[in-house]
């Protein structure tokens, strides 16, 4: 039996990995990876059936796919890898003949499965390598080339198992060795070269254990013949394949076979290896297998014999030096290597041949290339850190040596090298010592020894005149002095002037200027002696503005100092061998000696000195020079030309005038460059020189514009220079012609301008000109051109000034394209940063040119205004700029706010009044509107600039008011404290400042203005800033609060379009300060805004709701508005009827005022109002509860009925009027603190049920219990509001007050005796209404009177209650008017029960008839009432009684009865007991009697019915899971001897079933569990 049950586990430990082996292929990874998991849990146990299983599965009829192979062959590798030892030979034989097959049944190359298959016979070989080499080797027979996967395997196994391997290699290399010449396929190339370079490997492995290995006379002697057979091949034949990844196979191969070669084939092959390794560089070949094979070649030929790399050696040595990698990159692991193995090559020549190598080093260490430097001290290092000290030790002084020539190099990254092998790093301070020390003996000299006086003035004076020493020229310059001061005759040094002068341009370097100027007052210029009042008069002037402003130095405002210094000494001096100094410069003398900065400021010395001459052919020929030596590749060059060309032009106006007219006409139009001798196109390229010097010609004409003489200039400058440039800027791509033409029409303007402009010479095509200069403007072309915007604004601000004045139209649209450019330009390329002053716009490359922008477009701005100053261009301006003062971005709006702070300014400076100016100012409201959202602004620039407007606009409406300019002073005076705090940021403060200012806005606006004013905050609520929106809603709310009541005729207006904003503001704050304005302005107008907001569409949307609660918060207004909301509900139907009574539709008037007194009851703050009118809004809310149950909203919003005013209102669909008003309720409740009333209407939040009243009269109920214990002292008044509504049209309202009443005397009335009587009769009169269900609440209430009221009150009320009653039984129709029937069954039984002993006798017969129809009714409530009133008639039953006719009815009612026990109804059943018990006694039957009292009880039952419940099971998915897991777990931990109670057979088949359930977790712990299953 224990054979059996053994046998059979393990056929089911085969089933179940079978099926653990389809499962690898599960489409989800999880189950994928678990199953592997589980598949290597169980080889740790049964390592011989999980291998001969996977054998098994893949060797199947039903080939599995080729991805599902590759996962189960990497599982066999694992478990040969894990458990070798374990397996038993059988297994392995099968393993290894079924990896051979998967290995070699493909000739294709298919790495994917044959990889892993060779990699199970591998790891199979390290322990049973004898069984792996016999079935390999069996598949390698002579002359027959096998699969490419053999050798494969052979190598990777030699690898592994070189002891294992070694013993066979004779008997590979006979085989495979005549195969290799053979072989055409590369993988078999790559292959067979692995296999020998691994089978190289091992040998030398082998032979260096030779005390560990099974046959110790093994040498690599005896493979020569071999190895030297497989090298030839592989090295004549197969290097030189095509392949790039044979030829790496091959070089790996090589790196191996050269170190176990023969000492002849070496001897032989190293010249011949070398060079051809040397040739593989250049291919496209990894240098890392090239590397790493030379290596091996040079590492076994220099232990060989080191003669035979020597003729090779400087090759090879230039080679390597090429490899070297200057900055190793250790992410590129690559590189690295190769990097690596050609510093180990140069390790092997360093200890071979180590002078050649060290030569060779130093060399490279000569060479003028900092790379090749770099590569010598890098490998340098190398050799130092890493070779050891005696191998170049003999070297260290020559090398050394070289290192301390190298200490000047300039090239940084030359000295970084250098500094890493010597750890010599420089110490700046000891540098500046050194330089310290220097300078102070060159002074010492010069000052203490007189004899070198004269030879150290000459050393100095050339070192000073040559650019050479730039960087000693504080030292040279104070030597200079103190020796010109000894001299006895003060020197004359014309170059060391002009040097002085150049030096001047720059004066900041180590505040050298000082020190120039101090060496000029001790040398001449000149020999004329008219200089010395000029150097005593203009030097010392010069040196206290370098000593006051170099910390603050202005270049501009130092080189006009210069030139007027040098424009008096050329004024006063008038010599021409002096002024030939600045013409040799210009003629190119001493060129080479002067830097460009030098040059180009002398450039401007010289055109100064032109001005000063007579002669115009050296004029011509200086202005030739100019024009010729300037280089076209430099724009500050070409700007220094053109401006000395201007400074000519002051003289020599024509001259200049002719000769850029030449320029044009045989250069520019002609294109040709040989006029003139330009030699500078002979360097570019030419159509490049031509837009160069046309730059050029445009600049030269612009700073002749700025610098002729205009009576001159204007009579030409047109014809001349305009048309030429304008034709320039039309058809120029170039961006600098563009550029340079802007600044040329800016020129002309200014030169045109009537302050310059004596002739009075207007420009004829100004407009044309104007349209061609704004056209430039372009933000989206590109970066480039926003650096035209400072170029382009500022010039058609230049030509607007020009006569006459430009057209409204032609302004509007001038400001709308800057404004657009200018502003979105602001948001593109600025950021505000508030933390840097200095870069506050950001410091991106645009942000200047964009803040340039700013200035020109204010100064424009303003130049329109001045022209034509009137309320009406202020508005133009004011219009355009309003849409920026609102935008998002702070970098739109600052810049907006102060052009708009400068338009008001220049408006209030240059205001006038006169009979023909405007006389009234109509924009203030308008004006103060758009600047109070500023003034509130989340940037406190902007805060401070607006409220710098504000104060600026009110001034302006003063002046109109009629004040004086004083007035201004008063106003300026009132905002001060504002002005001088609104830059804080404290929240607190920052509302009482903008609360002041709402209080000064509004004493100084005019009363006229304030709609307007209100009209733009209500739009200022919208503001993209929060701050802003917030502080235009304080301004607002102030404002209606202090002027509401002067909006008397604007009410309207003002509440429409703030209730339309309200839904459009974003920030809560802003929102609820608009609200405050809402209720400041209904304190005013109560009335209006009452209405208006009941106006509004239902449901009232979430501002509208908004608005009647911060109503609420004014008691005053909630009285007043209280009256309106009552008299509008009294005083309307609250629905009609429609389409034939089916649908019933609110009335829109008192829904409205529902809704609006549910918004106001939402403040619990109105208890003192509701509890004292509780009675009469009680009442009014109790109908209107009523009414609106199963009542639609109106669809339209126009209570009128006129024709066509049917507005459509989609949104009322949402609303429903009884949740309405029953919220309503709730919130009165909770507002006069009734919490218990508030509560239980909680409960009834799904009240809207119009076929079913009762919860409506659950409601009532609950309220009258509640209502007398909460406030029972209000009884009486709100029996008195809601008594005139039991008479009311509508039967919900009549149907809510009799409810109301009888649940009252169902609570005895709080033993209020009168209210009781009352109560009675006006229920007792209800029973005449049409409406069932007011007869039958009625008929309820008459029941709760007779059994909760006082019994002498039932006994007089009595006769007209039995009366009802009984007049309710008389039916003819039992369905409608079943409900009154069976009110009126159960009010007639409590009223027996109650009048115990009264004689009934007259209606008990009468009574029993009428019920025994309703006994075998439907409905179930009718049986049950009618089965228990003939029990209760029966209990009536006295003397008096008529019991032969109440028998009859008894006997005839016994059959229904006794059917009736058995009814579905429980109720029904025990109704029938109480019955049959009653009646019993009338039977006249003892025993029958003693049966029905016996067994007929309520509690008991006649019969018992079980029902099972639970059928279905559901399984979900972790139950089934974890039922599989737990499974598993439970049988792997059963003994032995319980294991055999268990069916495995059944166990197994379960969870198989479970691994193709849908769910990947169910098949997960499935896997899980079967290997459970046998792992204990």
């Amino acid at each position: 039996m224990n054979s059996n049950g053994k046998g059979n586990a393990e056929t089911q430990l085969q089933v179940a990995v079978g099926m653990l082996l389809e499962s690898v292929a599960d489409k989800s990874m999880t189950v994928s990876e678990t199953v592997n998991t589980s598949l290597k849990k169980l080889s740790e146990k049964h390592p011989n059936q999980v291998l001969i299983s996977c054998c098994q599965f893949c060797t199947k009829n039903t080939r599995p796919s080729t991805e599902h192979i590759v996962s189960i062959l990497k599982i066999m590798e694992a478990v040969c890898s894990e458990h070798i030892v374990k397996i038993d030979g059988d297994t392995i034989i099968m393993t290894i003949d079924f990896s051979l097959l998967i290995m070699i049944e493909n000739v294709h190359c298919e790495p994917l499965v044959q990889m892993p298959a060779s990699g199970i016979l591998v790891a199979l070989g390290r322990e049973h390598y004898i069984q792996v080499m016999d079935a390999l080797l069996q598949k390698l027979h002579a002359g027959v080339i096998p699969h490419y996967m053999i050798p494969h395997t052979l190598g990777a196994l030699a690898n592994a198992n070189a002891h294992g391997v070694v013993p066979y290699l004779k008997t590979i290399f006979n085989i495979i060795l005549p195969l290799l010449g053979g072989l055409k396929s590369d993988p078999l190339k790559q292959a067979f070269s692995y296999a020998l370079g691994s089978f190289c490997d091992a040998l030398t492995e082998y032979v260096s254990n030779t005390d560990q290995v099974p046959d110790s006379t093994i040498a690599i002697e005896n493979f020569y013949v071999e190895i030297g057979m497989a090298y030839d091949v592989l090295f004549t034949s197969w290097l030189h394949s095509r392949e790039t990844k044979v030829i790496q196979s091959v070089l790996d191969a090589l790196s191996a076979i050269f170190a176990v070669l023969s000492v002849e084939k070496v001897s032989q092959q190293t010249a011949r290896a070398i060079q051809v390794l040397l040739s593989l560089y250049k291919r496209n070949v990894d240098a890392y297998n090239v590397t790493k094979c030379l290596g091996a070649v040079i590492q076994k030929a220099a232990t060989v014999n080191g003669t035979l790399l020597e003729p090779l050696l400087p090759n090879m040595l230039n080679t390597l030096a090429d490899l070297v990698c200057v900055s190793p990159d250790y992410a590129q692991p690559d590189l690295l290597k190769s990097h690596s193995e050609v510093l180990r090559c140069y390790e092997c020549f360093a200890l071979h041949f180590t002078d050649n190598t060290i030569d060779q080093l130093i060399m490279q260490m000569k060479n003028n290339n900092d790379k090749e430097r770099i590569k010598a001290l890098l490998v340098i290092t190398h050799l130092t850190s890493y070779s050891g000290e005696q191998t170049i030790k003999g070297r260290f002084k020559d090398i050394i040596k070289h290192l301390n020539e190298m200490l000047n190099d300039n090239h940084i990254r030359v000295k970084k090298a250098l500094v890493l092998p010597k750890n010599n790093d420089i110490n700046v301070q000891e540098l500046q010592d050194i330089q310290k020390s220097a300078d102070n003996t060159l002074y010492m000299l010069s000052t203490s020894v007189p004899e070198l006086e004269d030879i150290l003035w000459n050393l100095f004076t050339k070192c000073f005149l040559g650019p050479a020493y730039d960087d000693a020229l504080v030292i040279l310059l104070r030597c200079l002095t103190h020796l010109a001061s000894k001299k006895e005759k003060t020197q004359s040094c014309e170059a060391a002037f002009v040097r002085c002068l150049a030096l001047l341009a720059n004066p900041l370097p180590n505040l050298r200027g000082t020190y120039i100027l101090n060496f000029l007052k001790n040398i001449k210029p000149c020999d004329v002696d008219s200089y010395k009042t000029v150097w005593d008069m203009k030097i010392p002037q010069l040196v206290k503005y370098l000593e006051q402003n170099y910390d603050n130095y202005n270049p501009l405002e130092w080189q006009d100092l210069l030139f007027d210094f040098l424009n008096i000494l050329l004024e006063s001096v008038k010599s021409g061998s002096f002024n030939e100094i600045f013409v040799n410069i210009g003629n190119g003398n001493g060129e080479s000696q002067i830097k460009q900065v030098e040059k180009q400021f002398l450039l401007k010395c010289l055109a100064i000195t032109l001005c000063y001459l007579e002669d115009k052919e050296t004029v011509l020929q200086t202005l030739d020079n100019i024009l010729v030596n300037v280089k076209l590749t430099d724009y500050t060059e070409l700007h220094t030309c053109a401006e000395a060309v201007g400074i000519c032009s002051r003289s020599h106006l024509q001259l200049v005038l002719d000769k850029l007219a030449l320029i044009r006409r045989e250069v520019l139009l002609k294109k040709s460059s040989k006029f003139l001798h330009f030699t500078f196109m002979k360097d570019q390229k030419h159509d490049l020189g031509i837009e160069r010097l046309r730059y050029t010609v445009i600049y030269s004409y612009s700073e002749v514009c700025n610098e002729a003489p205009s009576d001159k200039l204007l009579r030409i400058i047109e014809a001349e220079i305009l048309d030429f440039v304008v034709n320039e800027l039309s058809n120029c791509k170039d961006f600098a012609i563009r550029r340079v033409c802007l600044r040329a029409i800016h020129s002309i303007a200014d030169a045109m301008h009537p302050n310059r402009n004596l002739l009075h010479i207007r420009m004829n095509d100004r407009d044309k000109v104007i349209q061609l200069v704004s056209s430039q403007i372009h933000l989206h072309s590109g970066p480039e051109y926003i650096e035209l915007f400072p170029l382009i604004i500022p010039t058609v601000t230049a030509l607007i000034r020009l006569p006459i004045q430009i057209e409204s139209e032609a302004r509007i649209k001038l400001l709308k394209l800057f404004f657009d450019n200018v502003y979105n330009a602001a948001a593109i390329y600025c950021k505000i940063n508030t933390e840097n002053i200095d870069n506050y716009y950001g410091d991106l490359k645009l942000v200047p040119f964009v803040t340039r922008s700013f200035s020109e477009l204010n100064q424009f701005v303003q130049e329109l205004l001045l022209q034509n100053l009137s309320p009406a261009t202020l508005d133009e301006i004011v219009t355009l700029l309003e849409p920026w003062l609102r935008k998002k971005k702070p970098e739109q709006r600052l810049p907006a706010v102060e052009t708009l702070r400068l338009v008001l300014q220049t408006y209030l400076d240059n205001m006038k009044f006169a009979y023909d100016c405007p006389s009234s100012f109509g924009q203030t409201g308008f004006l103060l509107a758009k600047i109070v959202p500023r003034c509130t602004d989340s940037n406190k620039n902007i805060r401070k600039v607006s409220v710098e407007c504000l104060c600026l606009v009110l001034c302006i409406a003063s002046r109109y008011e009629g004040h004086m300019r004083d007035q201004d002073k008063v106003l300026s005076n009132s905002l001060q404290h504002i002005q001088q705090q609104i830059d804080c940021d404290e929240p607190k403060l920052l509302y009482n400042l903008t609360s002041d200012l709402a209080h000064i806005i509004c004493l100084n606006m005019p009363q006229f203005q304030l709609i307007h004013f209100v009209d733009g905050l209500t739009e200022a609520l919208v503001d993209c800033e929060s701050s802003s929106s917030n502080g235009s809603s304080v301004v607002l709310n102030a404002t209606l609060k202090n002027k509401g009541g002067e909006l008397q005729s604007h009410v309207t207006h003002v509440l429409e379009k703030l209730l339309k904003q309200l839904d459009n503001i974003q920030y809560p704050r802003t929102k609820s300060s608009a609200l405050r304005g809402i209720l400041n302005l209904a304190t005013h107008h109560s009335k209006i805004v009452g209405g208006i907001l009941l106006a509004q569409p239902l449901p009232f949307d979430s501002s509208i709701c908004d608005c009647w609660n911060v109503l609420s918060t004014d008691s005053t207004l909630v009285l007043d508005l209280l009256d309106q909301l009552k008299r509008i509900i009294k005083s309307t139907p609250l629905y009609e009827e429609q389409g034939n009574g089916y649908v019933k539709m609110a009335s829109l008037p008192p829904l409205q005022a529902v809704c609006a007194l549910h918004e106001l009851l939402k403040n619990t703050q109105l208890k003192d109002i509701c509890v004292q009118q509780f009675p009469e809004i009680f009442a009014i809310l109790l109908v209107c509860l009523a009414s609106y149950i199963g009542t639609l909203a109106p669809l339209n919003n126009n209570d009128k009925k006129e024709k066509f005013a049917f507005t459509l209102n989609r949104d009322a669909l949402k609303l429903n009027p009884a949740k309405l008003a029953l919220e309503t309720f709730r919130l009165f409740m909770i507002c006069c603190e009734f919490n218990k009333m508030a509560a239980c209407l909680l409960f009834y939040t799904h009240i809207d049920m119009a076929e079913n009243p009762t919860m409506f009269l659950e409601v009532v109920q609950a309220l009258v219990e509640n209502i007398c214990i909460e406030n029972p002292q209000s009884l009486s008044w709100l029996v008195a509001c809601l008594g005139p509504y039991i008479r009311a049209d509508l039967e919900p309202q009549r149907v809510a007050v009799v409810a109301f009443f009888t649940y009252l005397l169902k609570q005895k009335a709080n033993e209020q005796s009168v209210l009781i009587e009352n109560l009675l009769e006006m229920i007792l009169d209800v029973q005449m209404d049409q409406s069932g269900m007011v007869r039958k609440i009625g008929l309820q209430g008459l029941g709760y009177a007779a059994e909760n009221l006082n019994i002498d009150l039932v006994i007089r009320h009595c006769n007209p209650i039995l009366s009802v009653l009984m007049n309710s039984l008389d039916y003819n129709n039992i369905g409608n008017e079943s409900a009154v029937i069976l009110e009126g069954m159960l009010s007639f039984s409590k009223l027996l029960t109650t009048l115990e002993g009264y004689k009934f006798s007259s209606f008990q017969v009468t009574a029993a008839v009428r019920i025994k129809p309703l006994l075998g009714q439907e409905d179930v409530n009718l049986r049950r009432a009618s089965f228990r009133l003939l029990g209760d008639l029966t209990q009536s039953l006295n003397s008096e009684a008529n019991l032969e006719a109440f028998k009859e009815q008894i006997q005839g009612n016994l059959i229904t009865l006794m059917l009736h026990l058995c009814d579905p109804d429980i109720y029904v059943v025990k109704a029938c007991k109480y019955t049959l018990r009653k009646i019993g006694p009338y039977l006249e039957s003892p025993k029958v009697n003693s049966m029905i009292q016996e067994h007929l009880i309520d509690e008991a039952n006649l019969h018992f019915s079980d029902f099972i419940r639970d059928l279905i099971k559901v399984m979900w998915v972790e139950i089934r899971s974890n039922a599989a897991l737990i499974a598993g777990l439970l049988y792997s931990h059963l003994t032995e001897e319980n294991k055999h109670r268990v069916s495995l057979d059944i166990v197994c088949d379960k969870l198989m079933r479970l691994l193709h359930d849908d769910h990947e977790h169910v098949r997960m712990k499935a896997v899980q569990a079967i290997a459970y299953l046998f792992l204990n």
